[in-house]
């Protein structure tokens, strides 16, 4: 009874994070409304296996995104790919380094919570590690939010143009989806639970979300299935919320309020180091000042690219850069966080 009524609280605030256009607005209106009911009433009824559905969704959904024309061009990019990963992965260990000297965190939390991932990615993954989840959510919540309002400004500027802003586009109808939609979504997610438990089960940091990129990645280059509508991912997003938002207690709000300071240490870090990665890759890859600069940028792939594109820089290769730059964070950075945690413990 009591977890029917907290996915319906879900989803009211997951409605109304999309609806206010909130940085993974699904996700953090549900994680919102669900601490808030969590701390009044002091239930936490969400089960684990929520957490675990949601990654097999949202790993299906970026595995959709993978097409034959963005592997071929990888093999173009693929110097300017490693060294931003490269690059990524030392300005995460600088700053979660920096956080984790001046606050009271725990090093897994301090890693997850600077990791220039997603913020639905990083947080659940996080919390497989035993990391402080909505502590991570709030921190990567502040670095999107910033990342997509000052970049698309301050880019521009530094490359002697005009800031332009963003296309609007015309808004559509969604259109219901066909019998066919509906026999490829439900193919999709097959093969996405089935790798994703496959992932699940190997004991890898972030298995299940990884294996199920690569299950659904392979069988939609392979045999041409992969279709998972923006709304399913926007309905896991809106499961793996709430599984977060339960998770928060009136302890974790006041740790939060009184990290304020943290928050804003962590993005005068992070901000400028990514500015000079975006700096080397155009001295060191030979791509345009302009490109490397949103291909840095700590914030989506796909608002980054279409940012990108309307300021002159080259909106493919950005695209490109950014989904992998997000493949790679979600394959290898967890596996690097519990080497230096088991190093260091």
């Amino acid at each position: 009874m009591w977890i029917f009524l907290v996915l319906a609280i879900a989803a009211t605030g997951g409605i109304i994070g999309l609806k206010l256009k909130l940085p993974a607005g699904a996700m953090l209106g549900a994680m919102i409304s669900v601490a808030i009911f969590t701390v009044v009433t002091d239930l936490q009824v969400i089960p684990p296996w929520f957490k675990v559905c949601a990654q097999m969704v949202s790993g299906g959904y970026i595995g959709t995104t993978m097409t034959r024309e963005s592997l071929g061009q990888l093999k173009k990019v693929a110097p300017a790919a490693v060294f931003l990963l490269t690059g990524m992965l030392v300005i995460n260990l600088i700053v979660a380094g920096v956080l984790y000297m001046t606050s009271p965190l725990d090093l897994t939390t301090c890693l997850f919570a600077t990791a220039p991932g997603g913020m639905t990615d990083m947080t659940i993954i996080s919390d497989d590690m035993g990391a402080n989840s909505p502590v991570v959510s709030v921190f990567q919540v502040c670095r999107m939010a910033l990342a997509i309002s000052s970049f698309p400004i301050m880019i521009p500027k530094l490359c002697g143009l005009e800031y332009g802003g963003r296309r609007k586009k015309a808004a559509k109808k969604k259109a219901p989806l066909t019998r066919e939609q509906y026999i490829a979504l439900f193919k999709t997610i097959a093969v996405a639970v089935v790798s994703g438990l496959l992932g699940y089960k190997s004991g890898l940091p972030g298995g299940t979300m990884l294996f199920s990129v690569v299950g659904v990645s392979i069988c939609k280059l392979v045999f041409g299935i992969g279709f998972i509508p923006l709304r399913v991912k926007q309905a896991a997003q809106i499961i793996s919320g709430s599984f977060i938002g339960a998770k928060i207690t009136m302890a974790t709000v006041t740790l939060i309020a009184s990290m304020w300071y943290n928050v804003i240490l962590m993005l005068v870090i992070f901000f400028p180091l990514c500015l000079g990665l975006g700096w080397l890759l155009h001295k060191v890859c030979k791509l345009d000042l302009l490109t490397g600069l949103y291909c840095s940028a700590p914030a989506g792939a796909s608002e980054m690219a279409l940012i990108a594109s309307d300021v002159g820089a080259d909106g493919p290769n950005v695209a490109i850069l950014q989904i992998w730059r997000m493949l790679g964070v979600i394959a290898f950075f967890p596996s690097v966080f519990k080497l230096i945690i088991s190093a260091i413990a």
